[in-house]
């Protein structure tokens, strides 16, 4: 079966100092994102393999204009921490997070590849 992950770096359309210049909330404001690639990679699922202490799989994917993003990680780190620890209750995290830049609607076809990306993911960090 072929792979769903794509490692490979998006290209940029613009470059960096550009496309901030277009789209000024794209350069620093949380919550914001307008994306710099070609329409070509923006129907992948791209993915980053991120080695170290905290092992994971980052995987995102553009859906109608909504950035979906899903870490897979090797294993959990449920820290336990003090309320005011802010450090250490930005590194904490069970075993998958999903986050988004707003409300995701999904064809039953992206659901189902999304499935196959975190399961390819997970196999990966065995």
């Amino acid at each position: 079966m072929e792979s769903l992950l794509s490692f490979e770096k998006p290209k940029r359309v613009n470059s960096t100092e550009n496309h901030n210049e277009m789209y000024q909330s794209d350069s620093g404001v949380a919550g914001t994102y307008v994306q710099n690639m070609s329409k070509e990679d923006t129907l992948k699922w791209k993915a980053k393999h991120i080695r170290g202490d905290n092992e994971r799989i980052e995987i995102r994917k553009t859906i109608e204009g909504v950035q979906l993003v899903v870490v897979i990680y090797k294993k959990p780190n449920p820290v336990e921490y003090d309320y005011r620890d802010i450090q250490a209750w930005h590194n904490r995290h069970q075993d998958v997070r999903i986050s988004m830049n707003g409300k995701l609607d999904m064809t039953w076809d992206n659901f189902w590849d999304l499935q196959e990306a975190v399961k390819e993911a997970f196999e990966i960090l065995l």
